[in-house]
């Protein structure tokens, strides 16, 4: 053998051992979709150029803790997947790391969308109510007249992100890793699709637009309602010269993310036996707190639950399995039929969905 193709079977062995530890790396960390991390990096690509664009900054405390701990859970997503590990383990560290890098990407994206200083939306959501005939006022005082029906509709309004880990932790632990990829990709679906409309539809909230202010904040809790106004008023006016990501609030009003979180956590769950009944029942009173401690229009509900609704029918149709067709079906020999009749079923030993 020549020197020259000596070097040549070299540098092939070589690249196809860089190959495989490549593939032994990513391989785990291809869940919950290729498509989803290909997504996240390249909406981090656009916030850092959009970033720099704008002349603002990142805290370099929150996005350097942020990074790392998303870091921290990949490995820890590649350490269990060996086959010697714990697969609930790799579920949760790696749905995680997925749910922290999309939250936080299109989190600085939809804080960028707010320079835009794209006109106010609500005088349309405010006609859009009316048409359908809903009195705003009328629920916020009724609400705020039942002291004790606000402070559960609040408890359950922000309940909403601890509900979150608790779908992680739960479908992770009962082995329903393809429900708790599903969730993931979901969720970002969702909050993918409300950054982009609310780009295009900006809005101050109905407290604001409608003049209310309840006459005794411990009656009627309005912190989720109106956290958002200060850095939305500071993006738009351009004087946000730093983005904390530790402090980063919600801006959406139309769609509401927390009605389709909330759908799509109750499909999370509702499989699991007794906190399924209760996980769709809180988060039902979820919905109806939208309205007074989360500071929505009806139409803002509406569209939140048509589009977790949309998803839902999506996923629902990718995994409609095709209609047998006997005319194309194989026969199967003799000997494989046997065998397989005493092989146990290997859905037993697949991860449940």
């Amino acid at each position: 053998m020549t020197q020259q193709s000596s070097e040549a079977v070299h540098g092939a062995a070589s690249a196809a051992r860089i190959g495989t530890g490549l593939r032994w790396l990513t391989a785990p960390l291809a869940a919950p979709h290729p498509m989803l991390w290909a997504g996240t990096a390249a909406v981090a690509l656009v916030d850092g150029l959009w970033l720099a664009a704008a002349g603002i900054a990142l805290d370099p405390a929150s996005f350097g803790g942020l990074a790392a701990l998303v870091v921290l859970l990949l490995f820890g997503a590649v350490f269990w997947s060996r086959p010697t590990s714990h697969p609930a383990l790799r579920g949760m560290t790696l749905a995680s790391a997925a749910l922290m890098a999309v939250t936080a990407s299109l989190g600085v994206l939809h804080y960028l969308a707010a320079t835009l200083g794209r006109p106010l939306a609500d005088p349309l959501l405010m006609r859009a109510e009316a048409a359908l005939g809903f009195d705003w006022r009328a629920h916020v005082a009724l609400v705020e007249a039942h002291p004790a029906v606000a402070r559960a509709l609040a408890l359950a309004y922000h309940s909403s992100g601890p509900q979150i880990a608790l779908v992680v932790i739960v479908l992770a632990a009962t082995r329903r890793i393809g429900r708790l990829w599903a969730f993931v990709r979901l969720f970002s679906a969702a909050l993918a699709c409300a950054v982009a409309v609310s780009a295009f539809l900006p809005a101050l909230g109905p407290y604001l637009a409608y003049g209310v202010q309840p006459a005794d904040p411990d009656r009627l809790e309005t912190v989720g309602a109106l956290w958002h106004l200060d850095p939305l008023t500071r993006l738009r006016d351009g004087t946000l010269g730093t983005m904390d990501l530790g402090s980063m609030r919600g801006l959406v009003t139309f769609p509401s993310f927390h009605v389709s979180l909330a759908l799509i956590t109750a499909w999370a769950l509702a499989p699991i036996p007794i906190l399924g009944p209760v996980i769709i029942g809180v988060n039902g009173l979820v919905i109806l707190a939208t309205l007074s401690a989360g500071g929505h229009y009806l139409s803002d509900v509406l569209a939140g639950a048509a589009l977790a609704g949309v998803l839902l029918a999506c996923h629902a149709l990718v995994r409609r399995p095709a209609p047998w067709d006997p005319s194309a079906a194989s026969p199967v020999p003799a000997s494989l039929a046997v065998r397989s009749a005493l092989t146990p079923p290997p859905s037993l030993h697949k991860e449940r969905t």
